[in-house]
């Protein structure tokens, strides 16, 4: 897909008199009638000073998200591919069969790119998928097109400005059904690394040889042709990759950068430079063969959607790990849908997706708008086709595991926008987080070389690779695509193989939630026994 590129410079001034903003909204390039396209406008309007409008001759892009065909036909799908007991049990699709099966036909695709050309709109790419059409223009065409406004606005817990559309934007009433939703309208929505560190004079914190002891993973190999995607908003440089493995005697390969949108950090890396080093490292500590992909995008909603996608169209990986995020209120409904339904295209062709669940506890929008009184998840790790890894604090007893309590910055709760799938009882009908768990505490944390220096991380930003590098040891021994792993997961956590696959963390609490025995909203069914849950998924 086409880099997108923004210029839109904006000033906080006094509101713009309502009269102007309804004739600009009825100014549209159709006259068929309209209807709202829902879930498209910032919740972060709720909270913010409105100032002057947008300049009308500045350029930006917005994507289109389709919606998928046969949506209860996919999730029955997603659920049978998943069940030992189905005869689609493992039986994924490749890239073609899903778009042929479950994607957007290319007459809806027609339909989207002949209305944006015809509201003046320049079509600058359709995803390999079919499911995203990205398309660009002035801001007078847009709000032409879409029958919107875009103004200005200021954060004033962030303290920065962003620009958003004013209402929700609106489509022609034969063309609106298809579309999942308009993303790229506002700019307020940054994903966060869930990660904390500090410095260290040498190697400190947990390295290759403590994490393979407590979390019991040297019998199940090297990892040896299996290929894990690292998804990411910055960059790395590989001569500290090459530090970290030198210093622990490790013989990896060199991680390939993939680029999203022409983003490519590596030559110079920015705040987040850290966090990609020590997803690379910590999945390289444990599976050291281990071919990893390092898929980089513009830290936007159009940047994560179109990462979802092309990991998903490239389907070069059994296994991806996430540890960036935002929390749910803070997001448009349409942009995590649309994230998704890419997602879904990857656990349809057995794609294993793991995400750190946060830093702030059940309070997941503590740094934001939306406050810290009140109780959030975040996504993606709320995504009912995403295994969501909570924090620990983790003892060690020598070279072995000692014992776990809970992270109290651990993210976990209840989701307000995912329903509760199949595999879980949720709570008043609603996805719960996390479904499973591993050390996060900085002050127990792990040992990584980044930025020419030690330092020592913690943060579930760590949980998340070391989920995602136990998946790839656990594909090459079992010799097949772990794919969702949730519903094996919670079918193990409630079997009578649980206490060998499963440390089950039964004490401490993320604020709202404490932790018990079996499944809770602090750890989930809690860190693994990498070859006890390798041995009870073989059986």
């Amino acid at each position: 897909m086409a880099r997108r590129h923004r210029t839109l410079g904006l000033i906080i001034a006094p509101l713009p008199l309502l009269a102007a903003v309804a004739i600009a909204a009825n100014a549209t390039p159709s006259s068929q009638p309209r209807v709202v396209v829902p879930g498209s406008v910032s919740p972060a309007l709720a909270h913010s000073h409105r100032g002057d409008a947008v300049g009308a001759d500045q350029q930006m892009s917005v994507s289109i998200p389709l919606k998928l065909r046969d949506a209860a036909g996919l999730d029955a799908f997603l659920t049978q591919v998943n069940d030992p007991k189905s005869a689609q049990y493992h039986h994924y699709l490749t890239p073609a069969q899903f778009t042929e099966r479950f994607g957007p036909s290319q007459g809806d695709v027609d339909k989207v790119t002949d209305f944006a050309r015809s509201a003046g709109l320049h079509v600058d790419s359709v995803s390999g998928n079919r499911q995203v059409v990205t398309a660009s223009g002035t801001v007078g065409q847009l709000e032409k097109a879409f029958a919107t406004t875009l103004s200005g606005y200021q954060d004033s817990i962030g303290n920065r400005s962003f620009y958003a559309n004013d209402t929700a934007p609106q489509l022609p009433v034969d063309l609106a059904p298809i579309v999942q939703g308009i993303v790229g309208l506002d700019n307020h929505t940054v994903r966060h690394r869930h990660s904390v560190s500090r410095p260290a004079a040498a190697p400190a914190g947990f390295g290759p040889t403590q994490l393979r002891g407590a979390y019991d993973t040297g019998s199940l190999g090297t990892g040896a042709g299996q290929s894990v995607a690292l998804w990411e908003f910055d960059g790395y440089q590989q001569a500290n990759l090459s530090g970290y493995a030198k210093q622990f005697g490790l013989t990896p390969s060199a991680s390939t950068t993939v680029s999203v949108d022409g983003a490519n950090y590596d030559a110079s890396p920015g705040e987040g430079q850290g966090e990609v080093e020590l997803d690379i490292e910590i999945v390289q500590a444990l599976a050291p063969a281990v071919t990893t992909y390092v898929y980089e995008a513009p830290n936007s909603d159009q940047g994560e959607i179109d990462m979802a996608n092309k990991i998903a169209t490239d389907n070069k990986v059994s296994v991806v790990s996430i540890s960036w995020g935002a929390c749910e209120p803070d997001r448009s409904p349409s942009e995590m849908d649309a994230v998704s339904n890419g997602i879904k295209q990857g656990t349809a062709e057995g794609i294993s997706f793991f995400a750190a669940s946060g830093d702030d506890g059940s309070k997941d929008c503590a740094r934001s708008q939306t406050g810290a009184t009140v109780d959030a998840v975040d996504y993606p790790a709320s995504d009912p086709n995403v295994t969501g890894v909570g924090g620990t604090t983790l003892k060690l007893n020598g070279t072995g595991y000692g014992s776990e309590t809970t992270w109290s910055r651990g993210g976990g709760g209840t989701s307000t926008h995912f329903a509760v799938p199949g595999y879980q009882a949720g709570v008043n009908g609603k996805r719960t987080v996390p479904d499973v768990a591993s050390d996060a505490d900085p002050a127990t944390g792990y040992s990584i070389f980044s930025a020419g220096a030690w330092q020592v991380y913690g943060g579930t930003s760590c949980a998340a690779p070391m989920w995602a590098a136990w998946a790839a040891l656990a594909d090459a021994k079992l010799g097949h695509k772990l794919g969702n792993a949730n519903p094996t997961l919670y079918q193990v956590g409630k079997g009578a193989n649980a206490a060998k696959a499963f440390h089950d963390i039964t004490t401490g609490s993320n604020g709202t939630f404490r932790a018990g025995a079996g499944y809770d909203q602090t750890t989930g069914w809690g860190s693994y026994d990498g070859a006890g849950l390798a041995a009870a998924l073989a059986g």
